[in-house]
């Protein structure tokens, strides 16, 4: 193998590393997860993941599933559960899925978000400002 050959290797070897970590960099930039107020739910964030801090206010058991309300100084919103419930009044910090049920009814929309929990997160700040 001559030295151009083996520089032209090496050259492109390199390429395929850099290319690969831009790669990965922008895929994991695509997947951060962000930390919303629950006046910022819009359905352009419908289908995304985020973070959500409350206080619990309402409880709800279903048949499969439980849901509780959560409250923060912005709104409230309903979030649906297969794990056991969080305790009422208690603050939280929820990672979760942001969807929307659609209740057209006589020429107006009454539908209204909601939340799919994937995951109870370790509260970092427990103040109760809510």
């Amino acid at each position: 193998m001559s030295i151009d050959n083996f520089q032209v290797q090496l050259a492109a070897s390199r390429l395929k590393q850099v290319g690969l970590g831009l790669i990965l960099a922008v895929i994991a930039i695509g997947c951060r997860t962000s930390r919303l107020s629950l006046a910022e739910i819009s359905r352009d964030r419908v289908g995304k993941t985020a973070i959500l801090t409350g206080k619990v206010v309402r409880l709800a058991p279903l048949v499969d599933n439980t849901a509780y309300q959560i409250k923060d100084s912005t709104g409230k919103i309903w979030v649906v559960t297969t794990q056991s419930p969080p305790q009422l009044d208690k603050q939280i910090e929820i990672k979760g899925k942001i969807e929307y049920q659609s209740l057209p009814f006589a020429d107006r929309e009454l539908g209204e978000f909601y939340i799919v929990e994937l995951e109870q997160l370790p509260l970092e700040d427990s103040s109760d400002d809510f």
